[in-house]
């Protein structure tokens, strides 16, 4: 594509050029790119300028008017004008392929699986964004941030709309909208879960968070918008919305649940409202998981996909997600472990809450803090976890740069009793918790879910919690 074509409405200096990739990152700049200068917390892509050129760069464009010796596109804000060449270059997949961005503080990874294997179900192709895989309909890679740049953004949809989907399921992290990722995006259906305490490192205060997410609903202008009736916040994500639907388990929400048993494999209940049925059986626990579930409906009812007369099959096509209520029995001991990605307050207490409903004995949470994060979520996490455990493990997370010792000491400042105990190594305080269970207790590993690393001095070291719980669980002989 011709630069001038590619820049249209932009100021362009130094005359036309053949553009044949966009990049923002220097290391990859190859003959024939657009290289956009991103100003990031730690670098400024105008550093790298030099570096760019020699490697072949057609063109840049840049927020400095300095004198470069390549055609070169003045921008006030590069991470906003990047999303709109970049849907340009790509020639605005979104329009053609229908885009479902799900935000809120838990629930987005969960939602976007549902989603996908409701829409699978039905023969369709899909398109998936988020914080395990990204998934062009065909093949699926691991992902590298939830909410990536927006040229990868639009050119995973190119890669979706050229393998025929018709749908894509993107997670829209706070980071992600505060930084115009999705700008270039075309949002058919936007969807909030809940909000509560995370990220408060990145965006300072609760209200700054809060106004991150409400700016998929204010800035985007989505046809649809799919909204958690049950959470405080919803009536603001409803604010000048044009097609609002609602999902909970209070009676104003448009399609309602009720909840009748929980238990290890699943839960039971009926459904209201827009979609009548009784008897249902969603093959995930968790009262958490009903929310997500409803959210996942109505997607397929804004997208006109007949849900009602094939619903219960379309519930129980639902597969497990990697490190979300992930259940590995240990048939031969009588224990079952719980595999949860639960970093956040409300998490865990809404994961701890739905094991409490269907226990037999004692719950055990091994659990930690995830470090250079927000410090004020550490007491509250051991809070929560004395009040709904019958004994805690606290352990490492992801430390990044911090002390691990300190960041458990600032989780244990949330606990008043005793029935805790202390052990940094993380796969150490697996192997305690699973070789002192005893007949009918429920081992709860919380915070690093589908992680296969753990995050130490800036270096990822190989680390999975399932893993290493199969591998205490074999040498208890408690599998079959």
């Amino acid at each position: 594509m011709r630069l001038y074509k590619l820049a249209e409405g932009f100021k362009v200096k130094g005359g036309d050029t053949e553009i044949t990739g966009i990049v923002y990152d220097s290391r990859l700049t190859k003959k024939g790119d657009l290289f956009i200068a991103l100003r990031g917390r730690r670098f400024d892509g105008h550093e790298f300028i030099g570096d760019v050129i020699k490697k072949g760069a057609h063109a840049l464009c840049v927020e400095k008017d300095e004198n470069y010796p390549v055609p070169y596109i003045l921008v006030k804000n590069t991470r906003e004008a990047m999303g709109i060449l970049a849907a340009r270059f790509y020639n605005y997949p979104s329009t053609r392929v229908r885009t479902i961005a799900i935000t809120g503080t838990n629930g987005k990874t969960t939602t976007a699986f549902i989603i996908k294997d409701m829409l699978e179900f039905m023969g369709e192709k899909v398109g998936l964004l988020g914080t395990i895989h990204y998934c062009n309909g065909e093949i699926c890679r691991e992902a590298e941030r939830t909410t990536p740049e927006s040229v990868d953004i639009q050119r995973f949809l190119k890669e979706a709309e050229d393998t025929g989907c018709r749908f894509f399921v993107m997670e829209a992290s706070s980071a992600g909208i505060e930084e115009k990722r999705l700008v270039g995006t075309q949002i058919h259906t936007a969807i909030f879960t809940n909000f509560s305490r995370e990220h408060l490192e990145y965006h300072g205060t609760m209200e700054n968070y809060l106004n991150a997410k409400l700016k998929l609903f204010r800035e985007y202008s989505p046809e649809y918008s799919i909204i958690n009736e049950d959470d405080p916040h919803a009536s603001l994500f409803k604010e000048n919305q044009k097609n609002v639907f609602t999902f909970g388990l209070s009676e104003g929400a448009d399609i309602r649940a009720e909840i009748k048993t929980i238990s290890l494999d699943g839960t039971l209940l009926n459904l209201h409202g827009l979609i009548e049925e009784e008897n249902i059986y969603l093959p995930i626990p968790g009262k958490f998981n009903v929310y997500n579930m409803m959210a996942a409906l109505l997607t397929l009812h804004v997208l006109k996909i007949p849900v009602k007369e094939n619903l219960k099959a379309i519930i129980q096509s639902i597969k497990g997600i990697p490190g979300r209520f992930e259940v590995l029995k240990g048939s031969k001991c009588d224990i079952n472990v719980i595999i949860d990605y639960a970093h956040t307050p409300e998490a865990l207490e809404n994961l701890l809450e739905s094991i409490r409903t269907f226990r037999k004995k004692r719950v055990i949470t091994v659990f930690g803090a995830g470090g250079d994060r927000d410090r004020g979520k550490r007491p509250l996490f051991g809070n929560i976890a004395e009040k709904l455990s019958d004994f805690m493990v606290i352990t490492s997370d992801n430390p990044r740069n911090e002390d691990p010792e300190s960041i458990i000491q600032d989780i244990i400042a949330g606990i008043k009793g005793a029935n805790f105990i202390t052990i940094i190594d993380r796969k150490d305080a697996i192997y305690y918790a699973i070789e002192h269970a005893q007949p009918g207790d429920i081992i709860v590993i919380a915070g690093k879910g589908h992680e296969t690393y753990q995050e130490i001095k800036d270096k990822k070291y190989p680390f999975s919690d399932k893993e290493i719980s199969l591998e205490a669980l074999r040498r208890r002989g408690c599998l079959n």
